[in-house]
């Protein structure tokens, strides 16, 4: 072995202890604040991605762990904001007495956007809404291209699951 892999050996097992000291306790802190496990455990999983991302000269405490953890729950929290502010907007956007092209049909997305699961919706708004390439899309999700390609399919899937037919059948104009 190398130095260099001797020193990146110590450095994963120093993770890997950090992990298994503290990582309950984190999700714990996560899983009380926001009400999802699911979620919980994805946003636990970011607080240690960036605690191995820092490469602090020393393994963080949990002070530093759960201070991360905080700032992961508010963007949690600012994400979901915004996603709700979007969907009420969209509904807004439908129920106004203004004639508008196809409202009829924006407020039938609206409606189906809102009973989606929370990752398909965001897959869905980031593509269409925020006019996202399968590239831009992985970079935001934080994943591969072709995992963001599948998740968009996914996603477009459960919503054609979701939707009335009528949204479904291609529009001619």
């Amino acid at each position: 072995m190398s130095g260099g892999t001797i020193i990146l050996a110590a450095k994963e097992q120093a993770f890997i202890d950090l992990h298994t000291q503290h990582s309950a306790r984190v999700y714990s802190y996560i899983a009380c604040r926001i009400n999802d496990g699911h979620r919980a455990e994805e946003l636990a999983a970011d607080v240690f991605r960036i605690a191995w991302e820092k490469q602090l000269p020393e393994p963080p405490g949990i002070g530093w762990l759960l201070a991360t953890a905080r700032n992961v729950v508010g963007n949690e929290y600012k994400g979901r904001r915004r996603r709700q502010e979007l969907v009420e907007r969209l509904k807004e956007e439908a129920r106004t007495d203004v004639p508008a092209p196809h409202t009829e049909e924006r407020s039938a997305v609206a409606e189906v956007l809102v009973h989606l699961r929370e990752r398909d919706r965001e897959v869905l708004m980031l593509s269409y809404w925020d006019d996202l390439t399968t590239a831009e899309l992985a970079q935001a999700l934080g994943c591969s291209t072709s995992a963001a390609a599948v998740r968009l399919h996914r996603a477009r899937r459960a919503f054609a699951k979701a939707a009335p037919s009528h949204l479904m059948t291609e529009r001619k104009d």
